[in-house]
This record gives structure tokens, C-alpha cells and sequence, in this order.
């Protein structure tokens, strides 16, 4: 028998700069080292984030290219918003590659492979699929990959993200990418990035050893600075390393995350300092400015709420539990309910026991009902129990929706138990009773406007945000959207709000029964 040949191991960096050509020049990352991390992290689920003009597309086109060729019958499907986007990056990025990269072109293709804008045959058995889909999965069904990539991540829907995924289903890799360029501080790609490692790629001060994570305060009159000492930063000289940044998490995240920026490429041939940043930074806006030059999330005056504000609303000497404790007993306690349909993906059923705690409002215990749990067979059993276990006063609930679960709880809990509660945007004063409905009804814009006041203020306050931040995703889901035609605000939602609206009857409850928090609702 022959001699075994030796195998050489290549990081996809390596394999991507040893054989990979753009633009007639052999690839190279020798001038951006900080980008061999991202082409080489093994992590099952990655998050790329990356502003304009920082090879996000490249990048994107070569890691599928590399794992392709280095992996025999290996599958991986890409999918952007929209068919004219997936297009974009088949012929401008994958293609030239391929065509232009000896080894691939030689040994990898030839006229019996398919080569067309959907998918990408390889001789070792590899395919790299690629489609589009912005509402629905329906163009992705009956695929299969080891590897799902995501790109311009912040347009596309999470549930979405969910039933693609599911063409993994068989693979004993799935690895997912979610790449894309940051809008707001919530959504599909914000959402992802603040449940990840949050990496940040640090570079040091050659001057004063400060370490710099890239930001405005780097930006000089006419290169990168220090943010520190002012000096001049040359990213080719300097040393840098990747950070992780996340807080406010029990555990390191199992995600890994990056960010790329402009002036990351600071030094690149296509990046005009005064053009590409100055220009920018003084005349666009803040936020497209943060988005598509820093890389950053930006919330204008949209939202009523930051996660700085949610994150300072937390007792952080107050952590949550199933069971009521001790300092429980004899505090007047309210349970809030909103109804969610059973199986849906946007809305759920969820609790908000609130109590008075030293003339102020505590969530003390919170909970969806998700899965098997979303039934309501096993709700209307369920929430006696807690209600009951909690001591609850009322039953504070949702009018719109829940008239027959309402009904359900009057004859478990007693007619004078349940208390609902419904939205009037017309509706002059704050809350009102009307014995017709048998229901409180509330100026919508007048209790929004209350709840987040009160959590600014510290009037109303949460558990401990390692506890609750599962829940605080649908306090930053509420939005403020502006009525040109009626010159006016109202609130709305970007995705659940079930938490937001089960608190709110619950303290509107609590504050109308309890003389010490009374004065709160004016």
C-alpha cells in the first residue's frame, strides 16, 4: 500500500488568501487582519455587523466560497430580502470569484455544474443555494443545508429566520450567520446582536497604550485618532485584539458576535477620509450616520424608552421567583393579564403580578405562556393556582380579546375578582368604568405615556434584569409613530407587547385601589 499523504489543515482565511482572486489580484487580508477572526469562528450561530463599505458582501461571498470547496458535499443556502439583492450578490461578488480564481475555475467547475443565479454546483459535491424571502419561506421549502446564511438581516422577519432554519433539520453541522447593517435598537439584527458575545475589535494607542473600540470619538479633522491622548492611529502599525462587550447575561453567550466599521478600513484604497466620514458625520443625519458609517444602533425620538432606561428601572437586589416570598405576605398584589392567541408566533398570553412595595409599584413575578402552555384549557387552570398562590386581589385583564377567558376566570375566581381593561385612543379622560362593557376604559396615549414615565422615574419597578430580560424585548418593542394628517402621536408595536400591556392593568389596578400609590394617576 501506498504511503498515507499528509493533510494539511487551512483556516477558511487561509484557504480564501492562498487561492481566492478579486479583481485579478490574489485576495489578501494581510491590510485587515482583524477580519481572519470572523472568516474562521467556528460558533454554530454568528452575527455579523457590519456598516457600508467594509467588504461586508466579500466577506459573505468567500466564507461560502471557501467552506464549499474545503468541505465535500457540503450544502449552504443564502438568503437576502429581496430577489434583486440576491442577484446583486451572486454577479457581483460570488461569480467574479469564481471565474477569476484558478482553482476554482479549473478543478471545481466545469459545463456539467449548474452555475445559475439560484445555486452553485461544485465537482467535490458541494451546492451553495441562494434565495430570497421577505414575508414568508414559501421559495425556500424542500432545500437542505448544513449551513444557513443571512444577509441584510435587519429586513428580514424572525419568524422567518425560524422556518428557514428548519432545512437544517437533517445536517449535523447547522450553523447559522445572520449578517447586515444595524438600523434601530430593536429588531431581527439588533435583537440577535444583544443575545450575542458582542465582540468588539479593540486597538491600541502606540502613543499612550490606551485601547480604543472605534467610535465617534475617533474620528480626527483628517485620519483615526485616540480617543484618549488625540494621536494619530494607524490601523497597519497598531496592535489589536477582539473584546467581548456583552453584560447584564448570567452565562458567556453561546452566540458569537462582530462588529465592522468604516473605520475599521480607515486605510483602505476605496475609503476617502473627508468624503466617506467628515462629509458624513456633518451632514447626514445622526442616525444614518451611526447606522451605515459607525456600524452602530441609532433610536431617534421613536421610541419612549431605551434599554439604558429599562436596564436602570431593574431592582437589582430584587430577583424573581415563581414563589412569593416572606416580604410577600400582606402586600396589596394585583395580577395583570394579556390575552394572546393560541400558536401565535407575534403574540402571547402573559402575567404581571405587581404589588405595592414602599409607595412604589414592584413586578414581583411575570410569565408567558408559550408551547403546550399557550392553550387555554391549561391557562384557565393555571392561573387560579398562581393567583391564589400570590394572594392576588384582582384579576387585572384585557377587554379586547378576552371576553370569554374573562368569563372563565368571573366563575373560577368570582365575579368581582376580575377587573378588564381596555384601550380608547378617542376616550378624553384617563380611565373610566363603563357598566355597559362591565370594563375600565383608558385614554390609550394618557396610561402609555404613564407607564413609561413611571418607569423612568422609578415609580414602577422591575426584577432584577438578568430575571426579566426576557420580558423587557416587548417594553422596547413599543413604538411612537406620528400622525401627519391628525397631528398626533400614538403608540404601537413592533412585535409583542404582551408584558408591556399585562403590567399596565396591573399597576392601573393596584394605583386605583391603594391609597398610597393613588396619586400616581394624576
Amino acid at each position: 500500500m501506498g504511503k498515507d499523504k499528509e493533510q494539511i489543515e487551512l483556516a477558511l482565511s487561509d484557504f480564501a488568501e492562498n487561492f481566492f482572486y478579486l479583481g485579478g489580484q490574489p485576495f489578501s487580508l494581510d491590510d485587515y487582519p482583524h477580519m481572519r477572526r470572523i472568516y474562521n469562528t467556528e460558533a454554530k450561530k454568528v452575527v455579523m455587523k457590519f456598516s457600508r463599505q467594509t467588504a461586508k458582501s466579500t466577506s459573505l461571498a468567500n466564507i461560502l466560497l471557501a467552506r464549499a470547496l474545503m468541505k465535500p458535499n457540503f450544502k449552504q443556502l443564502y438568503v437576502s430580502p429581496a430577489v434583486a439583492q440576491t442577484q446583486e450578490f451572486v454577479r457581483d461578488k460570488l461569480e467574479p470569484v469564481i471565474k477569476n480564481s484558478p482553482l476554482i475555475r479549473d478543478y471545481f467547475v466545469d459545463a456539467h455544474m449548474v452555475q445559475n443565479v439560484f445555486k452553485k454546483e461544485f465537482k467535490n459535491g458541494s451546492v451553495i443555494n441562494m434565495r430570497y424571502a421577505l414575508l414568508n419561506a414559501d421559495r425556500i421549502r424542500g432545500i437542505s443545508s448544513d449551513v444557513c446564511l443571512f444577509d441584510e438581516t435587519q429586513d428580514l422577519r424572525k419568524d422567518v429566520i425560524g422556518v428557514i432554519e428548519e432545512t437544517m433539520s437533517r445536517s449535523v453541522t447547522k450553523r447559522s450567520i445572520y449578517a447586515g447593517t444595524p438600523k434601530r435598537t430593536k429588531g431581527t439584527l439588533a435583537d440577535l446582536w444583544f443575545k450575542s458575545s458582542q465582540n468588539e475589535y479593540a486597538i491600541k494607542c502606540e502613543a499612550c497604550n490606551h485601547w480604543n473600540i472605534l467610535g465617534p470619538d475617533n474620528i480626527g479633522a483628517n485620519h483615526l485618532i485616540c480617543s484618549k491622548c488625540g494621536n494619530k492611529l494607524d490601523l497597519r502599525k497598531a496592535k489589536g485584539q477582539w473584546v467581548s462587550t456583552y453584560e447584564h447575561m448570567k452565562d458567556r453567550p453561546k452566540m458569537e458576535g462582530y462588529r465592522v466599521c468604516l473605520l475599521h478600513f480607515a486605510h483602505s484604497p476605496w475609503v476617502n477620509w473627508q468624503d466617506d466620514v467628515i462629509y458624513k458625520m456633518e451632514n447626514q443625519s445622526t442616525a444614518l450616520f451611526n447606522n451605515e458609517t459607525l456600524g452602530l444602533e441609532y433610536d431617534s425620538g421613536a421610541i419612549p424608552i431605551t434599554k439604558e432606561e429599562v436596564i436602570a428601572a431593574c431592582n437589582p437586589d430584587f430577583r424573581m421567583s415563581p414563589n412569593p416570598d416572606k416580604h410577600s405576605v400582606g402586600r396589596p398584589t394585583i395580577m395583570g393579564i394579556d390575552y394572546g392567541p393560541v400558536n401565535s408566533e407575534k403574540s402571547h398570553t402573559c402575567i404581571s403580578i405587581v404589588q405595592e412595595r414602599e409607595g412604589k409599584l414592584q413586578v414581583v413575578y411575570a410569565k408567558k405562556f408559550l408551547g403546550k402552555e399557550a392553550d387555554y384549557s391549561y391557562i384557565h387552570e393555571e392561573i387560579p393556582k398562581i393567583f391564589k398562590k400570590w394572594n392576588c386581589s384582582l384579576l387585572a385583564s384585557d377587554y379586547g380579546m378576552g371576553e370569554a377567558p374573562n368569563s372563565e376566570f368571573r366563575n373560577r375566581l368570582g365575579l368581582e375578582k376580575v377587573w378588564p381593561y381596555q384601550h380608547l385612543p378617542t376616550q378624553k379622560e384617563p380611565v373610566r368604568y363603563n357598566p355597559k362593557m362591565r370594563a375600565y376604559t383608558m385614554n390609550k396615549n394618557w396610561v402609555m405615556n404613564k407607564f413609561f414615565t413611571m418607569l423612568k422615574k422609578g415609580k414602577l419597578r422591575l426584577p432584577n434584569y438578568q430575571d426579566i430580560e426576557p420580558m423587557t424585548t416587548d417594553i422596547r418593542n413599543v413604538i411612537i409613530e406620528y400622525d401627519e394628517d391628525k397631528n398626533k402621536e400614538k403608540y404601537t408595536n413592533v412585535g409583542p407587547d404582551d408584558f408591556v400591556h399585562a403590567t399596565l392593568f396591573g399597576s392601573m389596578a393596584l394605583m386605583m385601589l391603594t391609597d398610597s400609590l393613588r396619586e400616581n394617576l394624576q
